[in-house]
């Protein structure tokens, strides 16, 4: 039979009735689709724990005498002996005894069942102690937001993870990014609830997670209960599916019901108060977002700031290309400027190998060993193959001189609109101003069509010229 057959048929709520299952008392079996299974003899089982709690047996006497470590008449004296002691609920009884025999009825004309209203009315004790039912969160908005508090802070942390890196976040994708999340969710959840009982979402408002013996959970246990969740709840962000199993957990709060993975936990509330609780949200969701964005665009700028020496630019110009992972045919630029081997270089697979040089020449112009200006070229006479315009190289080269100057803004978001003028630069004769300097580039070609956006020089005829100069200048 299904829980709610179970709770019908015995008269216990299914709280109870998990708490039972915590407790050991009670083992119904799974069916394939994961939920109890319960059978007559566990309806049996139950009924018995139910008279025997309403007679004040106590969970632990249960235990021993499910497992044969008690004898029930041992049990029963002592609660007898207990009873003697036991006298506020006859004040009930002689109350009622006494409106019984002050209306003169007799035993023909008794109304019992009027008495027996009363009698219950009086006593208002409720028919199983309400310690025997683990506390569960069934606010399904309450929990959502929760979990979307912890998604929110361990993305904001691999943010800040990748930039202090070195490595943007950019780079991984949307897909990616999202994985890496619940990876380490999958890992620091766990950790959190071991160690404090709760995570920052579940914290923030008002939760907290036990074991049904009122102990911290083991880390395997609250490993086990998060990957659970990962199925039972998100599907483990299966198309379609992960709709299915998000709606049944909505159907399982709106019931009263306690999630399967949250079988044998303890997951305690405090009143919901939504000045403090929501405020609290607000407020680490600002600091982790600011905390996020101080990182990203922290990340975003040049090692080397204000006048560049030609090793300072460089060294600028290789941290910038690694952190938008461009490899530029396995080279670097050394300390004087001009390219180098990596160290360790694997294979180099170029995208201007069809130009003299594997990437095209840097030339500096220097005033009192500040760096002004840096000029990319480079000319070929009847070319075979394609050409890509060196556009990356520019940007990277921009961004490593211009953005290390005073004038550049440290948010990145107050940059984001001339990185975009940037990307979108026409290459083959255009012009921009940036942070405080300039970016010009010139092509000048016969017998080659452009193509791809005009970053791509295809030849046309055999005799053929092509030659392109890229300036990032400072401002005088």
């Amino acid at each position: 039979m299904t829980s709610k057959e179970m709770e019908a048929r015995s008269g216990v709520a299914r709280a109870n009735i998990r708490y039972y299952e915590a407790e050991g008392l009670l083992h119904p079996k799974r069916a394939k689709n994961g939920y109890r299974d319960y059978s007559e003899s566990d309806l049996a089982a139950l009924e018995k724990i139910k008279l025997l709690r309403r007679l004040g047996v106590t969970i632990e006497e249960l235990q021993a005498l499910s497992c044969g470590g008690a004898e029930l008449s041992a049990v029963l004296d002592r609660r007898l002996a207990e009873l003697d002691g036991e006298r506020d609920a006859l004040a009930q009884v002689q109350r009622v005894c006494g409106d019984l025999k002050s209306a003169g009825a007799t035993f023909a004309d008794l109304d019992a069942e009027k008495y027996l209203r009363a009698l219950d009315e009086g006593l208002r004790s409720p028919v199983l102690p309400a310690k025997d039912a683990l506390p569960v969160v069934t606010s399904a908005p309450r929990r959502f937001f929760a979990w979307l508090l912890d998604v929110y802070a361990m993305t904001s942390l691999a943010v800040i993870g990748c930039c202090l890196a070195g490595y943007s976040p950019g780079r991984i994708g949307g897909a990616g990014f999202g994985l890496l999340v619940q990876l380490c969710l999958l890992f620091l959840e766990p950790l959190a609830v071991c160690l404090a009982g709760t995570t920052p979402g579940k914290a923030l408002l008002g939760m907290r997670l036990r074991r049904s013996d009122g102990g911290k959970m083991t880390y395997g246990e609250a490993f086990s209960r998060y990957l659970y969740m990962l199925w039972s709840g998100l599907g483990f962000g299966i198309p379609i599916w992960s709709w299915v199993q998000l709606y049944r957990a909505f159907r399982r709060c709106r019931d009263g019901e306690p999630q399967p993975w949250d079988s044998g936990t303890a997951y305690e509330a405090a009143p919901f108060r939504p000045l403090r609780h929501v405020g609290a949200c607000l407020l680490a969701a600002v600091l982790m977002l600011a905390a996020a964005e101080t990182a990203n665009s922290a990340s975003q700028l040049p090692p080397n700031r204000g006048d560049l020496t030609v090793a300072a630019f460089a060294e600028n110009f290789n941290r910038q290309a690694a952190y938008m992972d461009l490899d530029f045919t396995g080279q670097r630029l050394n300390e004087q400027g001009a390219w180098e081997d990596k160290p360790l270089d694997g294979t180099a697979y170029g995208v201007f190998d069809s130009w003299e040089e594997k990437n095209l020449p840097f030339t500096y112009t220097v005033e009192e060993g500040r760096v002004t200006a840096v000029t990319i070229s480079g000319e070929l006479e009847n070319a075979e193959s394609w050409l890509d315009l060196p556009v990356e190289q520019a940007v990277t080269a921009a961004t490593a001189l211009l953005w290390a100057g005073e004038e550049t803004p440290f948010w990145s978001f107050s940059r984001k609109e001339q990185t975009v003028a940037l990307a979108e630069l026409d290459w083959t004769d255009g012009s921009l101003e940036l942070f405080g300097g300039t970016v010009t580039s010139h092509v000048e070609q016969e017998g080659f069509f452009l193509s791809g956006g005009a970053l791509t020089a295809v030849p046309e005829r055999e005799e053929n010229h092509f030659s392109i100069t890229i300036t990032i200048a400072l401002e005088n």
